[in-house]
């Protein structure tokens, strides 16, 4: 999973600063001010302690099979940059055949790999457990406290690469999978386990080129469970939304290249200033029903009564202009650039990704977000990875069970259905392909735990793990049998 725009090599600290931020507005329980939010990213940098919310239970978390496993999974780098993937696939498939379950590995280069098992059931068409082998790499601005593949406990929480995005989930999703088929009863739906390559740098090995080149696979996908859901909670009492994601906004990539940085840099600065006009501003009817069920759980009173009257708020051009980025990404296009980088065969490039509505037309937008004026004398390249997408149902048999299985564990929960304005994952692939898709996590944890992703000393509190491991197997059961 990750934040748009994104590269394969690494973001500027100034980007990294912002996402880390852009976390705490969707997952903290109140906005806080600018400079205080850099001030508390900048404290999250370091170890931190036990607070009264964040007790956990006395339990021998250390001495726990599905610990055990998380662990040794998250000591094995699978980054771009200096991992193996294939290292992490040939993880999996031994911890299956251990299982007595047969599993390929696809090999998709010295480092690359995609693996899938399935266990069959009557109906062919099959609940998928997605995840990607894949994990962010580590950036020179990252200051870890411990090394970023020991996966260091420090109870209540473990450390490391992967640890959210997504090793948690995969190993979820492997130990529900093993269970069903260690209970020996038979199977109403086929399950497919499903772990992909390069979800970081764009999937083209992984979900898109299966979708392309494997159809004999991809025709007995009925329904995928991956990434991409959220947990708003304050203490393990106090949970604000759990948040099933059903749809992402439509992201379609530009490449400019030339032959001087100068040009490109100027486009860059162009973008990063210049606001979409607010004369554009519209609610689509996703985005309408979504925040009518999402508006009553906001602190902010702002912000809740901006999310409950959306077509009000987006005529207030003065107020609307005062709400934070990631609220206001719900009601338009845009496009967003990346920092301009050398260019291996010479030159220099920049990458620019469009963030579209999902009803929007990309050929309506295209040059009032990037007006061609900009880009002339210069090399440039569109490319839509997906396609245009709509959201996953909430009427299905699926949906009502994540729902149902959350709520059985957590009746506290207010559980509902969740829209991304900035994140991107797999399912957009899946979806483009007609496949409902449906991110999901089994994890009660609290809202700071998630701030850290993807940077220095990621974290996961190993309590909610647990937990979430024993749910996960809950609803396959459910679904499957």
């Amino acid at each position: 999973m990750h934040e748009m725009p994104r590269h394969p090599s690494r973001f500027s600290p100034f980007e990294r600063k912002r996402r880390t931020v852009s976390r705490l507005a969707l997952y903290g329980s109140a906005l806080l001010a600018a400079g205080a939010a850099v001030a508390f990213v900048n404290l999250l940098q370091r170890p931190m302690r036990s607070y009264g919310s964040e007790e956990f239970r006395d339990a021998d978390y250390e001495h726990l099979p599905e610990v055990i496993e998380f662990r040794d999974y998250v000591r094995i780098d699978t980054t771009d940059a200096t991992g193996d993937e294939a290292a992490g696939a040939r993880f999996l498939a031994r911890e299956l055949a251990a299982a007595g379950i047969a599993a390929h590995v696809q090999a998709m280069g010295p480092r690359k790999a995609n693996l899938w098992a399935i266990l069959e059931g009557r109906d062919p068409k099959a609940i998928v457990l997605h995840s990607h082998l894949d994990v962010e790499n580590i950036h020179p601005t990252e200051d870890w406290f411990v090394p970023p593949f020991e996966a260091r406990l420090d109870l209540p929480w473990i450390y490391g690469r992967g640890v959210f995005d997504m090793k948690s989930l995969a190993i979820a999703q492997l130990r529900a999978f093993i269970a069903l088929k260690k209970s020996g009863r038979p199977l109403a739906r086929s399950v497919i386990l499903l772990a992909t390559s390069s979800e970081e740098t764009g999937s083209g090995l992984g979900a898109r080129w299966l979708i392309a080149n494997r159809p004999d696979l991809v025709r007995r996908f009925g329904t995928v469970l991956t990434e991409g859901g959220f947990v708003e909670a304050r203490s393990r009492a106090d949970i604000k939304y759990w948040g099933i994601e059903i749809g992402q906004k439509h992201y379609v990539d530009l490449e400019i290249c030339g032959g001087s940085r100068e040009p490109l840099e100027q486009i860059a600065k162009w973008l990063k200033e210049t606001r979409p006009s607010l004369g554009y501003l519209r609610v689509n009817p996703a985005v309408r029903e979504y925040l009518k069920r999402y508006a009553p759980t906001r602190d902010d009173e702002r912000i809740r009564a901006a999310l409950a009257d959306p077509d009000a708020a987006v005529l207030d051009h003065a107020a609307f202009a005062k709400l934070p980025l990631y609220v206001q990404a719900f009601f338009r296009d845009e496009a967003l650039p990346f920092d301009v980088e050398a260019d291996p065969g010479g030159g220099f490039e920049l990458k620019v990704v469009y963030h579209l509505l999902e009803d929007t037309r990309f050929e309506d937008v295209r040059d009032r977000l990037v007006p061609p004026g900009l880009l002339h004398g210069l090399a440039v390249h569109w490319e839509d990875p997906a396609g245009p997408h709509a959201p996953s149902p909430t009427g299905t048999e699926t949906f009502r069970a994540l729902v149902a299985a959350v709520e059985r564990r957590y009746p506290q929960a207010d559980v509902g259905p969740a829209l991304l304005p900035w994140t991107a994952t797999d399912s957009r692939f899946f979806r483009a392909a007609g496949i409902p898709s449906y991110g999901f996590s089994p994890f009660l944890i609290l809202s700071t735990d998630t701030l850290q992703v993807d940077n220095a000393n990621e974290r996961l509190a190993i309590p909610g793990f647990v937990e979430g491991v024993k749910l996960y197997e809950e609803l396959l059961r459910t679904l499957a049998l």
